[in-house]
């Protein structure tokens, strides 16, 4: 399969993938922002600077925020499948 245009090196399909994961990841960060700081000032904190530190956090809370959490792993399996194309 070759370049959609010269120059750019990224198949239209990983750039697709790519679309998808910037945003379901910004959309898990909102949510983990929201849920972190009705929780606790401290964790709200965290969530701004280290969101994966604060996502393991939530981990264990995975029956009420599961969607948090599915949306990130959903993110990653796009960002994953757009660096193999």
């Amino acid at each position: 399969m070759e370049s959609a245009a010269v120059g750019t090196g990224m198949a239209p399909v990983a750039a697709v993938l790519t679309v998808f994961a910037l945003v379901f990841a910004f959309l898990c960060w909102l949510r983990l922002l929201r849920v972190s700081f009705r929780e606790d000032l401290l964790l709200g904190i965290v969530a701004v600077l280290l969101p994966p530190l604060a996502l393991l956090f939530f981990l264990c809370r995975w029956p009420q925020e599961r969607e948090m959490i599915l949306l990130a792993a959903a993110s990653l399996v796009f960002i994953g499948a757009a660096l193999t194309l």
